[in-house]
């Protein structure tokens, strides 16, 4: 079933949404700017999201993301950058809330996918992922900070099978992605690096339950061959993933989430979830999962609703944080 703002792109050459933000991040302080949403579904098809956010310590985040479809081969690229500090808690599990240090610096990221197929059931193809920071200072002394600057490029393969009934806030269907990525050395400036590989499995279902009510799961997990750079490590904490943990809580060569939420229609274009999350980010094996939960509401963007935003409370051991953010989790 397409979603009320779905059917208003339809009807329109072009479905357009407009976000003016100011909210409070737990991590990164008071946010405040704008986004904008195209969708256009008819011919030359393509969706852009532009976002530009700045910190009430003058730091700034700028996202442009378009994706485009041309008869069977669908591109895309994201382009990110941002100067905001990045909290550091160490490496692995064993982590603690008071041992923050704040590593500040320009961050870059460039994603390019090209995927073939039939429709969006199975596509297939090459992407780029580029990732550099230049580091800045680094506050504070409750650890040591770790080897943060780099540019590396990593080239990658993807696989998706998509039978979602929508992509932007589906109500049933499945979605499963295998990624594959490898950096070579000749391809990072990253400090003692070597060539590493890395896999990652991404499966979502969404079940309906009636009355309104959606159920969704989601198993994501992946591993590295190798050192994997800084900037390649895995991490949890956030808006998507432990969202109970401030935001690269926890890191490691190998993770793996687990993820469940229960979706409810409200009225007009509100709804709210309630959702649980159970991970591990390691170097080691696996045997010290952190849990999170929480609740939050989702509501439709004007004038014509094609995109969604959210706003999560969520809770862990030591943390709890609130989120405003643009689309589902998953």
């Amino acid at each position: 079933m397409e979603t009320w703002g779905e059917q208003l792109a339809q009807r329109h050459r072009t479905g357009v949404s407009l976000a003016p933000i100011l909210v409070y991040e737990p991590t990164y302080g008071t946010l405040f700017g704008g986004a904008v949403f195209l969708d256009r579904p008819e011919e030359p098809r393509y969706r852009l999201h532009i976002k530009l956010l700045s910190s009430s310590e003058s730091q700034y985040d700028v996202l442009f993301s378009l994706k485009k479809w041309d008869g069977s081969t669908f591109y895309h690229i994201d382009v990110e950058a941002d100067d905001f500090a990045r909290p550091y808690y160490g490496e692995g599990m064993d982590t603690s809330r008071s041992d923050q240090i704040s590593m500040e610096g320009r961050s870059v990221r460039v994603q390019y996918y090209m995927r073939c197929g039939q429709g969006r059931r199975l596509t297939y193809g090459p992407f780029l992922d580029f990732r550099g920071v230049d580091p800045g200072e680094v506050g504070g002394t409750a650890i040591a900070p770790p080897e943060y600057e780099e540019a590396s490029l990593a080239l990658g393969l993807c696989l998706s099978h998509d039978v979602r009934d929508s992509q932007l806030s589906p109500t049933s269907g499945t979605f499963d992605t295998l990624s594959l990525r490898l950096v070579p050395d000749a391809l990072t400036t990253f400090e003692g690096a070597h060539t590493f590989f890395q896999a990652e499995v991404d499966h979502r279902v969404i079940v309906p339950l009636g009355e309104g009510t959606v159920l969704a799961g989601r198993f994501h997990a992946g591993g590295s061959w190798g050192r994997p750079s800084y900037q390649f490590r895995y991490s949890l904490g956030g808006p998507r993933e432990l969202r109970g943990f401030y935001t690269n809580r926890f890191r490691g060569d190998k993770f793996y989430t687990v993820t469940g939420e229960v979706r409810q229609d409200l009225f007009w274009i509100f709804s709210g979830a309630v959702f649980a999350e159970v991970g591990e980010a390691s170097d080691d094996w696996f045997g010290s999962p952190e849990t999170s939960w929480g609740c939050g509401f989702r509501f439709t963007l004007p004038p014509d609703h094609v995109a969604k935003a959210r706003v999560d409370f969520a809770w862990a051991r030591d943390q709890k944080s609130i989120y405003f953010i643009f689309g589902e989790a998953f």
